[in-house]
């Protein structure tokens, strides 16, 4: 017998009881969709998580910190404060110097200030960085330009820099201002530093600054903030403190490293790691969830897949029935030449075309199923259709595919050895 015509045969067989084998198709669809929905869901959440931290700063852009025992905190690692641990200029050329890593910048903080625009002042801080070596950074603008290395009294606002904070208890209501940042491209504006002398008088320093562009937003600290030339920033430090900056033996709070892309990521945050500084990420965070969300599949998979081992025995018993009601025929076909091989593979094609038909039905209606969920979800989340509740991947629909093949073939093996087995004579002679 051909594989042509066992295949006829086996498709002939299967729709004798129809209604026997659709209600079997139903378990195996049931199961299928249950299993792909379920994934997706999954699926779905670690897209939108992924997503939303993709948004939060650039996944090429590593922040470094001296090592916490350094700064009187005790760390995982433990460790002494020596030379090594030092943020300072020398570790900043040793951390351009690891492959895979663009430019480097150290960073400096300033908080406490207000800048006036238009007779209002709002609260700000700065952030300075190394205008060298701005333009190769992943800090992109809006409107305007970036400063160039000797612009030293430019300045990139943040897209929220104007937004006032109105604290009541614990919460805090943000109120943004009318003039939006973009305003005030090409325009100088004043800056207003204050510190107490040693005789407890207030001092008030004024600083112009003129503003070059308005910075696209990065979702994080740089949206509130005043980007800077570092070492603008620094003599300003100096003068609110009253200390002078010894970066040679304190140090720099934080070093920005841009990496060429996020493939090696993880592998700089090593190296920069062994040389006993505090690195984060966030390659780090969606590495960290990446395993938790793989755990979350496998269990919602586990779930859905009740349905389908449910499904399995749906097949097993429909083609040991199947067996009962062929007993004579098997025998007859034996009797005119038909194979024990040929009687074993009839039975399994039969089982692999039920797991094949429910598997393609089930990932039809899981399909509707999952834009059906985002569609609802849309409209009560998020006030439109654009939420992602359920992610259905192609690995997805493919995988659930060939495993609901395989769980009917698998559940046709134990039939199709038993009516191969069974005697012509004893098969004939049965009513």
């Amino acid at each position: 017998m051909n594989k042509q015509e066992l295949l006829r045969l086996s498709w002939e067989n299967l729709w004798r009881m129809k209604f026997r084998t659709i209600l079997t198709i139903i378990g195996v669809v049931i199961g299928t969709s249950s299993i792909i929905v379920m994934v997706s869901i999954g699926t779905g959440a670690q897209k939108s998580i992924t997503d939303e931290l993709s948004g939060i700063g650039s996944i090429t852009t590593l922040q470094v910190y001296q090592d916490l025992s350094s700064m009187g905190v005790t760390s995982m690692g433990g460790g002494k404060t020596d030379d090594k641990l030092i943020l300072n200029d020398d570790a900043i050329k040793d951390l351009k110097k690891i492959d895979g890593v663009v430019t480097v910048t150290p960073v400096v903080n300033l908080s406490g200030a207000n800048i006036e625009v238009k007779r209002e002042q709002y609260g700000v801080s700065l952030m300075g960085v190394d205008y060298g070596v701005l333009k190769d950074m992943r800090y992109e603008t809006t409107s305007g330009r970036k400063p160039g290395s000797n612009d030293k009294n430019s300045v990139i606002l943040g897209k929220d820099v104007l937004t006032s904070f109105t604290y009541t208890g614990a919460s805090a209501q943000a109120e943004k201002s009318e003039i939006k940042p973009e305003d005030l491209i090409g325009q100088n504006v004043n800056l207003i530093i204050r510190r107490t002398n040693e005789n407890g008088e207030e001092e008030i320093k004024n600083q112009k600054l003129r503003v070059t562009g308005v910075l696209e937003s990065t979702g994080g600290n740089e949206d509130y903030a005043i980007i800077a030339d570092y070492q603008l920033v620094t003599d300003l430090n100096e003068w609110q403190t009253g200390k002078k900056a010894n970066v040679k033996k304190q140090g720099y709070t934080q070093a920005l490293v841009t990496v060429e892309d996020s493939s090696v990521v993880n592998e700089v945050t090593s190296e920069i790691e062994t040389m006993s500084f505090t690195v984060f990420s966030m390659q780090q965070i969606l590495d960290s969830m990446g395993s938790v969300f793989q755990m979350l599949q496998i269990l919602l998979g586990g779930i859905g897949g009740v349905a389908l081992l449910v499904a399995c025995i749906g097949i097993v018993n429909t083609m040991t029935m199947s067996i009962y009601e062929r007993t004579k025929e098997i025998g007859i076909m034996k009797v005119i030449g038909a194979s024990i091989t040929d009687i074993r593979n009839m039975f399994i094609a039969e089982s692999t075309m039920i797991g094949v038909i429910g598997g393609m039905v089930g990932i039809v209606i899981s399909l509707l199923l999952s834009v059906l969920i985002n569609l609802i979800a849309g409209l009560f989340i998020g006030g439109g259709g654009g939420v992602t509740i359920s992610y259905i991947t192609p690995g997805l629909v493919l995988f659930a595919l060939v495993f609901s093949a395989l769980v009917g073939l698998l559940s046709g093996v134990r039939p199709a050895i038993k009516a191969a087995n069974l005697s012509s004579l004893d098969a004939i002679r049965s009513e």
